[in-house]
């Protein structure tokens, strides 16, 4: 079956796909850059044979505010410092115990299937739909920056580390890394698309004629 990306065939289309085309291979680079410099600079011992034993360092990048060591006085701050992990399983370690045998095959083929599914919602997209075709296309790019991890090393490589106090509220973020900024980022640029509810206008081509012919849906 041949997949066709009928705004492709416009100038405007053209250009849009070279941008979200270099956003992805962008976010893909940062994404794996950052992984392996944080295996590098901050991983200090690890076990030969046994991937889930090691041992890393802290590098903390900055704090506003000062966080208080007593309880009965808690303070106002929030944290950002490196910390290198390794994850088995999906966001914040979900499914990290489960078997090799089921695990392994199971993000494999989600993966593939996501990504799969991202391709022919391209396809069939609004060609005025921005923000959900860029959503999709940072939310490919961090699925597949992951699975890169899964295929190489087995895991994936976490180093951000988000901690904060705020009016009472404490919240120790479960550690991420550039892969998932990319997925959150696409999910919020897709609930943005719907809260913004744009009225869809497709590009249809007349077949005797290379000129674009820009239609909407017919009013009922």
């Amino acid at each position: 079956m041949k997949v066709q990306f009928p705004f492709l065939r416009t100038a405007r289309g053209k250009q849009i796909a070279l941008s979200l085309f270099l956003i992805f291979v962008s976010t893909l680079v940062i994404d794996q850059v950052t992984k392996r410099h944080a295996h590098r600079t901050l991983l200090t011992e690890e076990s030969p044979t046994n991937l889930d034993q090691y041992r890393s360092t802290f590098h903390e990048v900055g704090t506003i505010g000062s966080e208080s060591l007593d309880p009965e006085h808690p303070t106002s701050f929030a944290r950002l410092k490196f910390h290198y992990q390794r994850n088995r399983g999906a966001a914040f370690s979900m499914l990290a115990t489960l078997d090799d045998s089921y695990r392994i095959p199971f993000f494999y083929g989600v993966t593939i299937l996501s990504v799969t599914y991202i391709l022919f919602y391209l396809r069939t997209l609004p060609i005025n739909y921005h923000l959900t075709r860029f959503g999709l296309v940072m939310i490919m790019a961090g699925a597949i920056g992951n699975f890169i991890d899964r295929i190489i090393q087995g895991y994936v490589i976490d180093f951000v580390d988000v901690s904060w106090n705020i009016l009472g509220f404490r919240h120790d973020f479960a550690v991420f890394n550039v892969a998932d900024i990319a997925i959150n980022i696409g999910i919020i640029a897709f609930i943005l698309e719907m809260i913004l509810k744009r009225k869809p206008v497709y590009a249809a081509f007349q077949k005797s004629s290379d000129s674009p012919v820009v239609r909407t849906p017919e009013k009922a």
